[in-house]
Order: structure tokens, then sequence, then C-alpha cells
């Protein structure tokens, strides 16, 4: 830390120490909704709701009922509490969360558990699915059961008392949550007791994130939702007494972190793919609250929105799958219903209107993008295309010949982000190859990185084939969060068996690998993508790895080579990680490796040091996981060969669309 950083972090203690002995007075201002912001979110025809999305509808009518009978889940794990939620027990370890001021709890301590299921069940994503099933319905039981929540959770937690208080980034997304269900409740008659409940909860999360702001080394998404809760509570309870102050400090937030959160090529400075879903919903649903309620701000973020856009749609199959490059948590900010990665088309879907980009338009319309937009897309675009069609005939029977396609290969670099891109055709079946330089993660911690270096995805036809482990587990990972950090975790290659960096704490690594060379070039027939690190520097001094990958157009063929530089021998191994629906077998050297009518043959130099593993303890190996708290066995391939000095392997390749 810096000397700016360490005086901070005392300054911080001091508030703490002072506030254990102080307790806020609730504010006991009438609850008044004020702005409407989200036109769709209060004005939405329930009918309608029901025609254009019944799944997402009917996904939201069951959340709704559990929760009526408090049965709540928090990442894959269902909770049935009875008759009263008890907000402070875990899910896992069913052991209880210290009651004493937020600011003495260690909230690392695994031996009460993850923090991160009770805080998932904290977030009350769930009374967005009673917002909107009331508005779907109009049966007072939802929203009764929104403001016996709200007091139930406040009297459970009540301020400064609890590890629910224990993260800002937490409380921003309650308040998000929290809001976003109020907006369907237009209709519905609060009691003076259910404003009073309310408001003090409002206060409590807001003032609670104006004295406790992250900075420096924390100064990541924890910081936007900190701000966003300040925003939107500043902006939706403008009679209470401190708005005005949340207001402008909230705004100020995402107005001056858009254009360092998210990378001049669309990128997340986390470097990690599903924390860019996350992030961009901050600034998303801070733009369509200012342009709603009629709010200036700086316009520069809708460029950088957009590029971020741009960023996402490069990396995206056909079928909506992208590379899970870093941490992967699982988080959204409000529940509209939604995955993660499921986000990311909507993201586009909001973006293709905002924008006016059609080409970013997904195919699929969301409920997500229709509340924000009041426009549903498949009806607007169907007319689009019609009169395009019409247009291209004209024209093509004026100028006497077929319309011709350009090029279909393309291919981009995002220098930012380190991420280069592939995307060609094979009898109309998209491959998308996406190759791998980023920087560890965001300095000093690198928190969210992944020692994924020279990697890389590949996706025939939007079905995955190679691809990222994903991340698993967070603080009571132990083994498993060393795992799916590790090198050996990546399509890419180890050193006499150590990590590229070495991991020092669950979020922390020491000295990163330097990426110095990361290039994307089209050649006549072909396209080489390299890229090269210094790492290894304390083990091994002087080592250095550098890839080249060809992608051989006419031969449907990648080629990777990989050139190590050592002064001494080494182990060197390459990995290659599977989808789980991928069948795999070794056939004298040569790997095949099938899903559905695709085939693919990897042919390495390196003949009989080959091995196929899944569902590995000891090593750990052979393992995916799509999700937070999810996992399953699948293939991972290892090649291996002792070095000496300069060396080059190299591994073919061979695609066949069937």
């Amino acid at each position: 830390m810096s000397l700016l950083e360490i005086f901070w972090r005392i300054l911080e203690q001091t508030k703490k120490i002072i506030d254990k002995y102080k307790y806020h007075k609730r504010d006991d201002s009438f609850f008044s909704p004020g702005k409407k912001i989200f036109r769709l979110a209060v004005h939405c025809d329930n009918k309608m709701i029901a025609k254009l999305f019944p799944k997402t509808a009917q996904y939201h009518l069951s959340i709704a009922e559990q929760t009526i009978h408090n049965q709540l889940s928090a990442f894959g794990i269902d909770i049935s509490y009875g008759k009263r939620i008890e907000w402070n027990r875990d899910p896992v370890t069913q052991k209880f969360w210290p009651k004493k001021f937020w600011g003495d709890i260690d909230y690392r301590n695994k031996t009460l558990g993850g923090v991160k299921f009770v805080w998932e069940i904290n977030r009350l994503y769930f009374l967005v699915s009673l917002g909107i099933s009331y508005r779907l319905t109009k049966n007072k039981k939802y929203a009764d059961k929104a403001v016996w929540i709200i007091k139930s959770w406040l009297k459970d937690n009540p301020y400064p008392v609890g590890v629910n208080w224990a993260s800002g980034i937490e409380a921003g997304v309650r308040l998000a949550n929290l809001i976003w269900t109020l907006s369907f409740f237009e209709d519905y008659l609060l009691s003076h007791d259910d404003r009073k409940t309310i408001n003090s909860f409002v206060c409590f999360h807001a003032d609670h994130l104006y004295r406790y702001p992250s900075k420096y080394s924390s100064s990541n998404n924890h910081f936007l939702a900190e701000g966003f809760g300040l925003f939107i509570a500043g902006l939706y309870f403008p009679h209470l007494k401190h708005s005005k102050k949340w207001f402008g400090k909230g705004k100020l937030i995402l107005e001056k972190e858009v254009n360092r959160q998210i990378l001049e090529d669309g990128g997340s400075f986390e470097y990690s793919t599903t924390y860019l879903s996350f992030v961009f919903d901050f600034f998303l649903l801070f733009k369509i609250s200012c342009d709603t309620c009629g709010i200036k701000y700086n316009l520069s973020l809708n460029k950088r929105l957009e590029k971020a856009c741009e960023f996402l749609k490069s990396v995206m199959d056909k079928n909506g799958n992208i590379p899970n490059i870093g941490d992967q948590d699982s988080a959204v900010l409000v529940n509209f219903g939604l995955s993660n990665l499921e986000n990311c088309s909507s993201i586009l879907n909001t973006a293709s209107l905002l924008f006016n980009r059609k080409d970013f338009f997904t195919g699929t319309p969301d409920l997500k993008t229709w509340l924000l937009t009041g426009v549903y897309q498949n009806s607007m675009y169907r007319d689009s295309d019609k009169r395009q069609k019409k247009n291209s005939r004209e024209n093509q029977s004026r100028v006497g010949k077929p319309f011709e396609l350009p090029n279909k290969c393309s291919l981009l670099l995002h220098k930012q982000s380190g991420l280069a891109i592939i995307r060609d055709y094979i009898e109309k079946k998209e491959v998308l190859f996406v190759g791998n330089a980023m920087p560890l993660g965001m300095a000093p911690l690198y928190a969210h990185g992944h020692l994924d270096a020279l990697s890389f995805t590949l996706s025939l036809d939007g079905l995955e084939f190679f691809i990222d482990p994903g991340t698993y587990l967070y603080h009571r990972g132990e083994k498993w969060r060393t795992y799916f950090r590790s090198t050996a975790a990546h399509n890419t290659i180890r050193i006499n068996e150590q990590d590229m960096s070495k991991q020092i704490g669950d979020f922390m690594f020491g000295k990163p690998y330097r990426i110095n060379r990361n290039s994307l070039k089209r050649h006549d027939g072909y396209i080489v993508w390299e890229a090269g690190l210094e790492a290894y520097s304390k083990q091994m001094p002087c080592l250095n790895i550098n890839r080249q990958v060809v992608w051989r157009l006419k031969e449907n063929q990648f080629v990777v080579s990989d050139f190590i530089i050592s002064k001494k021998k080494v182990l060197a191994e390459l990995f290659f990680h599977l989808h789980p629906l991928c069948k795999v077998k070794n056939i004298d050297g040569e790997v095949v490796i099938q899903r559905d009518e695709i085939e693919i043959i990897i042919l390495p130099d390196i003949r009989g040091n080959i091995e196929i593993l899944k569902g590995y303890h000891d090593p750990i190996a052979g393992w995916y996981s799509a999700n937070f708290n999810e996992i399953i066995e699948t293939h991972t391939i290892r090649f291996y060969k002792i070095l000496d000095g300069k060396e080059k392997i190299t591994t073919s390749i061979s695609l066949k669309c069937n």
C-alpha cells in the first residue's frame, strides 16, 4: 500500500471506533416515491409481460411464491427458513455470523463459512420478483411480503450491527433492488409505519455508504456499487435529509469512474469478462435514470458504454457464449431474471436501441430491455429487415448482378484488454478464436485476475470446445480457489509445475508476469496471433515464453507454436480444457474431440507424453465451473516434455465440421 492509503485506512479505523458507540437515529419523514424513474418498471402492462415474456414471467412468479413461504436460494442452495428468516445464518455451514459491530467482524473467517453465501441472500434479489409478480397479478400478498421482508431485515440487522454492513457493495446492491421493487408498487398503499421503515432502511444504507467509501486498492466494482447506491437513494428519496449529498456524490463517482473501469477498447479494467457484465449495469441504469428524469450527465459515458458493447459483441459466439476470463461470481445488479452471462446479451439488446446499433441485437428480445426502453425488438427489427430486403432486391435489379458478400473472415485486437479475436466460417459454421494476452488483473492486488496469459478459447458453430474452466468459489474455496486461478487451469503453458505468479491469498498475487508481445496480423491465406510474456523471474531468471497461433484458412487448421527460452532444463506442460459435452479419445498419439457433428483433431509433436484427465482430486484437474458454487467433471488434456535450453513445441488443431 502507498503511504496515502495507509493514512486513509487509519482514518477509517478511527471512524469505526467512533461509530461503534454511536447509533444513527431513524428519519421519520414520510415515504414518497418521488420522481418516477423507469417508465416501464412503473407503467408496464401486465398482460404484455405475460404475452411477450412468458418464461421470464413464470420465473418471477415462481421465485415470488417461494419467497412468500420464506424459501430462498443462494448459488444453487435452497434454504427453507420456516416462519422467520435468519438473515445472519450461513446456508452452507448453518453457523451464525456474530451480532456485533460490523467493523469488529472478520468476514474472511472461514470457520463460519464463505460470507458470500450470507451476503447473496441479503442482496434481496427476490424483492424484484415480488414486485413484478404484484404487477402481473395485482395480488396484494406479493407487496405485503416485500414490506414484511424489509421490516424483518432491518430488525435482524440493526445498524451498525452484523456482517451484512461489512461491505459497501452489498449495501449498494440492496438499495438498487429495493428501489426497483418499489417502482412496481405505484398503486399499493403503504401505511405510516411502512413508510418509516423504508425511510430508515434507506437512510442507514446511504449514510453508511457515504461515510465508508472504497478507495485506493479497493477502488474497483465495489466503489461503483457504493456510488450507484448513493445516487439512486438520493434520486428516489429527495425528501430525506441528506439526499442531495448522496445524489451528488454518487453521480460524481459514476461519471468519473466510467472511463477508468471500462477500458478504452471496451474491456474491464479488472480483466474479467463477467465483471464487465456486472459493472456495465451500474452505468446503464445510471444513464437510463438520468435520461428518464431529465438529469444532465457527462455524455462521454455513452461513448464508453457503446465501446463496451462492441467489445462484448466481438467475444460472443452465435449462441451468446463468451469466454469466462478472470473471476466469475455470478453477480448481477438488479434481478431481472437473467444470469450474469445472459445479461451480456440483454446489454447488447438494450444498447441496440439506445445507440441505434442494430448490429448489437442478439435476435432474442428480453424483459429487462423491454422494461428499460419500452420497445419490443422483434417486431421493430422484423419490419426493418423486410424494408432492407426489398431495397436490396431493387438495388440488385438496377445493377444487374447479385449482391456480393464481403470477406467473412475478420480479426480484431483489443490492445488495452489484451484479447485477439479471429472470427471465420467453415461451411457457414462460425469459428470464434479468442487469444488471451491480458495483464494479470487490476494492480496492486490483481484481485480478480487469473494466471491465464497466452491461453485461448475456441467456439465452433456456437458450441464451446476449448474453454476457460471458471472460478467455482471465493473465500472458503481453499485448494479449489488456488486451482481455478492457477496456470494449470487454463489453455496455456506451465513451467516446472509452478504458477506464472505466486498466489499469496484468495485475492492477491505476488510479482505479476509481464506481457511483452501481443499482435494479430493477416497474411495471404493465414492469420497470425503472437503473444509473449516474462514470468517465473524468481524461480528461473531469463526465462521467456512466446506463443504463436496460425489460423490456416484453407486447411481449417490452427497451428500453435510455443517457444520456451531458458538457460537450463525445464519441464514444460501444455494444457487444453474442454467443455463437458465434448467426447475425447487418444488414438495413437492423436487426440480426437467430438461434440455433435463437429470433430477436432489435436496432433502434438510431443508424441507419447499425453494425459487425458477427468475429475482428478490429487492433483486437481478436469473440472469446470459455469457459475459460482457450481462444479462438474470435464476433460483436461496435458502434454508434457523436458526441454533443454531454447526449444519449440508445435501442436496442430484441425477442425472438421460435417
